[in-house]
C-alpha cells in the first residue's frame, strides 16, 4: 500500500523568510534583506480609504493655496495704490480665512472674480478705516465696517457687482438699507447715508 503524504500546513512568511527553512544555501543574505523588506512594506501598506484621505487633504490645501496666491497676485498689480500695511493686513486676513485646520469641507476658497471687484471697490471708495473680512460658504468675499452699533456690510461678487447692507441708528431706532449695484456705482448709492460714518477713523 502506497501512503499519500498529507500537504504540510503552509509556514508564516517569518518563518520562510527565516534561516530555518533549509534554504540557507539557495537564498543569499542580500536576497533574504530584499524579500524581508519587501514584506514589511506590504504589511504596512496604506489602506485605500487612508490614501483617499491623504489624497482629500492634499487636493484642499493645494486649493486654498492657490486661492490666496491669485488674491495676492492681483493684489500686486494695484500695490502702488494701497500702502503697505494695509496690503499686510489684507494678506494676513486672507491666510486666516483660508486656514485649513479651520476649514469645512463644503466651503469655497475666495473667488477671483469676487476678490477682483473687493479690490476695485476700496480704490474707489478709499475708506480710512479698514474693513474686517469674511467669507461666505460660496467663495465670495465679505467686507464689514462697524461704528458702535452702526454696522455696513459689502459682498463682492464677480464681474463687479456688489450687495450692500448697512443699519444705522437713529435715536435708537434702527435704520436698514440695502441695494444691489455695479461696483461704479457703489459710492453714489452709499452717498445718502454718509458713508464717512463708517470709512473715516
Amino acid at each position: 500500500m502506497i501512503e499519500i503524504a498529507r500537504p504540510s500546513q503552509p509556514r508564516a512568511a517569518t518563518s520562510f523568510l527565516g534561516r530555518d527553512t533549509g534554504l540557507e544555501h539557495v537564498v543569499s543574505d542580500n536576497t533574504h534583506r530584499i524579500i524581508t523588506r519587501y514584506a514589511d512594506a506590504l504589511r504596512k501598506r496604506p489602506t485605500p480609504g487612508s490614501l483617499e484621505a491623504v489624497d482629500a487633504e492634499k487636493d484642499l490645501a493645494e486649493r486654498l493655496f492657490d486661492a490666496i496666491a491669485a488674491a495676492k497676485m492681483l493684489t500686486a498689480q494695484v500695490a502702488m495704490h494701497l500702502d503697505r500695511e494695509w496690503r499686510d493686513k489684507i494678506f494676513q486676513q486672507l491666510d486666516s480665512l483660508h486656514d485649513a485646520d479651520e476649514w469645512q469641507a463644503d466651503d469655497e476658497p475666495i473667488r477671483q472674480g469676487s476678490f477682483s471687484t473687493f479690490l476695485k471697490a476700496m480704490l474707489a471708495l478709499r475708506p480710512n478705516r479698514r474693513p474686517g473680512l469674511g467669507l461666505s460658504h460660496n467663495g465670495q468675499l465679505v467686507a464689514a465696517w462697524t461704528t458702535d452699533r452702526d454696522r455696513l456690510t459689502i459682498e463682492f461678487f464677480p464681474n463687479d457687482r456688489v450687495r450692500w447692507v448697512l443699519v444705522r441708528y437713529i435715536e435708537d431706532e434702527p435704520d436698514r438699507f440695502a441695494a444691489d449695484t455695479p461696483v461704479s456705482r457703489l459710492g453714489e448709492g452709499l452717498a445718502p447715508h454718509h458713508p464717512e460714518h463708517w470709512f473715516v477713523r
